[in-house]
């Protein structure tokens, strides 16, 4: 019986492994750059986050495209709403309920939340409330009362200062 002198299988892996880690880094920022660059070039910045319609609601666990509400004892069918661009300002706030993000839009997201406002209060529920969606998660999805008219808005949830700060400086990155 001869000697087994080929390289072990470990040895021959590594560099495997190497290269295609490599590859999906280098996929990544392919991806990553162009959109970036295609944002920059007409003079805007990347979304910050969504203001989604509520279209309705059903029990979890959800299914397909809809998205459980913060608790996780919801699905929301979301309509596309707006992606909002810029941000005025954004800051942890504490108040009686707990620790929330205030948000200062810039002028056309605050007209476009104004006209989205003013529709959604129109509407009988589950459609007269509004999911704020970031990263794809829904941190809040709150009943529209009325038109919201100011440009500034509250995100509140059960968020720890930790979290609203954070919140509020990865919202605030677009200014």
């Amino acid at each position: 019986m001869t000697p087994d002198t080929s390289p072990s299988r470990s040895r021959r892996v590594r560099p495997l492994v190497v290269v295609i880690a490599s590859l999906a880094a280098l996929a990544a920022v392919a991806v990553v750059i162009p959109i970036a660059l295609q944002y920059a070039n007409r003079g805007e910045s990347l979304p910050l986050f969504r203001l989604q319609p509520v279209l309705a609601v059903a029990a979890a666990p959800c299914a397909g495209t809809d998205l459980p509400d913060p608790g996780g004892t919801e699905c929301l069918r979301l309509a596309n709403g707006v992606t909002v661009k810029e941000v005025a300002a954004a800051e942890a706030a504490e108040g009686a309920g707990g620790w929330t993000v205030e948000v200062a839009l810039g002028p056309d997201d605050a007209a476009a939340f104004a006209e989205m406002t003013r529709k959604i209060a129109a509407e009988p529920g589950p459609r007269n409330r509004l999911a704020v969606v970031v990263d794809g998660e829904v941190l809040s999805a709150p009943v529209v009362a009325e038109a919201i008219t100011g440009g500034r808005m509250q995100i509140a949830g059960s968020f720890t200062r930790e979290e609203a700060a954070d919140l509020a400086r990865r919202l605030g990155e677009g200014r």
